[in-house]
């Protein structure tokens, strides 16, 4: 019968906690596992939220303007409204990450912009494809993770005070 004062056998190898992992190192993994998959999390869903919004509008205002857009055209308004949620998401992830992690962690910050690329890589191109364009969809994640972990890290430290 397990109680719980028996519950981790020392005899069971594999039922202690190894003690070579140190915590912070075992927290910024955390931060980052959490802070990657909450930016893909909120890079879909806020951007569904915007063209929810949008194409609601458009139905109770008549207009057919912003109902025939297409997500992937950076010519249209919505484009930019979509990028803007994006850029919210991405900053509310980096805060998240930023307080899961212990203490303020550079590591944290370079790993988020570096799997935010990555995903980026695999995304579907916006057209037309201008400099300025680019550069709004590439940066764009990539700050606001950088906004986002100085964020988190301030309201850490004004927490710890």
């Amino acid at each position: 019968m397990l109680t719980p004062t028996n519950v981790l056998c020392r005899e069971c190898p594999m039922s202690e906690l190894p003690d070579s992992i140190p915590t912070r190192g075992r927290s910024v993994w955390f931060g980052i596992a959490v802070g990657w998959l909450a930016q893909l999390g909120l890079k879909t869903v806020l951007p569904l939220m915007v063209l929810f919004a949008t194409r609601y509008w458009s139905l109770t205002t008549d207009s057919t303007f912003l109902w025939l857009e297409h997500p992937g055209d950076s010519r249209h308004p919505v484009w930019y409204a979509m990028q803007a949620s994006v850029f919210v998401g991405s900053i509310l992830a980096g805060t998240v990450a930023a307080m899961l992690v212990s203490r303020g962690s550079f590591a944290l910050a370079v790993a988020l912009v570096m799997l935010s690329l990555i995903a980026t890589a695999f995304e579907q191109f916006p057209q037309p494809s201008t400099t300025s364009v680019i550069l709004i969809w590439i940066v764009g994640p990539c700050f606001g993770i950088l906004v986002g972990v100085l964020l988190g890290r301030r309201l850490a430290q004004r927490r710890s005070q």
